[in-house]
């Protein structure tokens, strides 16, 4: 595999390494507040109301009400403001309608959500940036909403029942609102590409640019994305394209993910883009969109992934999704985002044969996207176990030793933060990169290359599907060692230096 020379990877990113000393320094602030307990994805139980409805329910919108008191954001110390840990949302069917070279979207979105409370709840919170809700209903009935700059306070007609999973039902259109990506200062979420078409890039908060999103990580739920286009334009989203139908010079592109996913690896692009489809290893369906323009040689590169994906199937467990592949997007990012079944590259991360970090982004599919972060601060367990699979597999496919490639990855010290400190996750720095992966490799040879794997292994089997925390890899990692590892942790995860790594 040939790499980027001088590279470090962000959120499954691939920066140049010169951009970090001008980038030392930046964050944002960071609140302190208390962190969520694990979350788990659960089946739905029996649903009151329909599972979609016709009409046009009669919906009240107040508006300027001030709507995000911290006690309806998922407690997070690093990116405030999201997510509302009252309500567990199952499922989201989307229906998005938008046009290349024009800024408006309109939607409508059915979610099954229920209450995550002891008492019965009488509103809840969806996270929202730019485009306005002008329908909803709860349960069958209208629902009103109460609309803030960022989110929408919905208040259902009835009181929600703990536990009862119920459908509600939104109907919006307006011009979605960007965030920036922390220490790059990149747009965050719906954007347009040099050809007038859009995609999302959506870490960690970009998702509630395109639809009305519980955003935060804890709160996975399975999609399907339906995305109305002009006829000779196309749509593409995660998951596999299951139809394509045209009628009235509109064309509808239906996707759909079995698979909990967080919010904020939904994805979906709309523009020109040639869909390659076929058959990879084990069984994978793969889908590349390319655009038309892309020579071959530069979709070439793509053809690593069958490889990859056999590589870290053998190494971690079987691919953990049905579907696999990748999107390119006529625009130079800076990054790569590991979009859950279809990760995402500009056109500055594309070579003849090569693709910038596509081992990162293929690693995030079992470590971060499979196994999800229950908090920001725990982006280590996202970004480093991506790193250090990223090494696995140049030690894999060069044959060099790992104390060998390690030696051309830059030792992280922007900062000086520990590899579990929230700043860190606030900010992406290089420790909850290089700083996580050292501290892997360290302890694989502190237990030795046997119990490393299985504990990596177990990891992933034990919580595919699931959002965790730091506490719950440690936790696993003593239980399959059958050993205490606290003092290792210390040093390693909550230490502002690490040690040196043994010769």
């Amino acid at each position: 595999m040939t790499r980027a020379p001088s590279r470090l990877v962000w959120p499954a990113v691939v920066v140049a390494a010169t951009m970090i000393g001008s980038l030392a320094g930046c964050g944002i602030q960071v609140k302190d507040r208390p962190p969520p307990s694990s979350t788990t994805s659960a089946s739905p139980p029996d649903r009151e109301g329909p599972s979609s409805t016709t009409s046009t329910p009669s919906t009240t919108v107040a508006k300027g009400t001030g709507v995000d008191p911290a006690e309806r954001d998922v407690p997070d110390q690093v990116f405030a403001g999201q997510g509302d840990p009252r309500i567990d949302v199952r499922s989201y069917a989307v229906t998005l309608t938008a046009d290349p070279g024009s800024p408006r979207i309109s939607g409508r979105v059915t979610m099954t959500l229920a209450a995550a409370t002891t008492e019965p709840l009488r509103s809840f919170t969806l996270d929202l940036h730019g485009p306005k809700v002008s329908a909803a209903q709860v349960a069958g009935r209208p629902a009103r909403i109460n609309a803030g700059p960022d989110q929408i306070e919905v208040v259902p007609a009835a009181p929600l029942a703990p536990g009862r999973a119920v459908d509600a039902v939104f109907t919006y259109a307006g011009t979605p609102r960007t965030t920036t990506f922390p220490r790059l200062g990149s747009d965050v979420g719906w954007q347009q590409d040099k050809d007038g078409g859009w995609f999302t890039m959506s870490e960690p908060n970009g998702t509630a640019s395109w639809v009305p999103v519980s955003d935060h990580p804890s709160d996975k739920a399975r999609w399907s994305i339906t995305l109305d286009t002009p006829a000779d334009a196309t749509g593409v989203a995660n998951g596999r394209l299951v139809s394509s139908t045209t009628a009235k010079g509109r064309r509808a592109w239906v996707w759909r993910s079995l698979a909990p996913m967080a919010p904020y690896l939904a994805f979906v692009a709309v523009g020109h883009y040639d869909l390659v489809q076929r058959d990879g290893p084990d069984g994978i369906h793969l889908t590349f969109a390319f655009p038309p323009k892309l020579p071959a040689a530069q979709r070439a590169g793509f053809d690593h992934l069958d490889d990859i994906l056999s590589f870290y199937g053998k190494t971690f467990g079987p691919y953990p999704f049905a579907d696999s592949g990748a999107t390119v997007v006529t625009t130079s990012l800076g990054l790569a985002l590991e979009s859950q079944t279809r990760p995402l590259f500009g056109e500055d991360a594309i070579g003849d044969g090569v693709v910038w970090a596509l081992p990162h982004e293929v690693a995030h599919q079992w470590f971060g996207d499979a196994v999800s972060p229950a908090r920001w601060q725990d982006v280590w367990l996202n970004e480093s176990f991506a790193t250090y699979a990223d090494w696995l597999y140049t030690a894999h496919t060069t044959g060099r030793p790992m104390s060998e490639v390690m030696q051309d990855e830059p030792v992280p010290t922007v900062g000086n933060l520990a590899v579990t400190d929230p700043k860190a996750a606030s900010t992406f720095d290089g420790v909850v990169y290089e700083g996580g992966a050292r501290a892997l490799h360290a302890l694989r040879l502190e237990v030795g290359d046997k119990v490393f794997f299985q504990i990596l292994r177990t990891w992933f089997s034990e919580n595919s599907g699931r959002s965790v925390t730091t506490e719950d890899f440690t936790d696993l990692a003593e239980r399959v060692s059958k050993r205490d590892l606290d003092a290792f942790f210390d040093a390693w995860l909550r230490s502002p230096k690490q040690p040196e790594l043994p010769h």
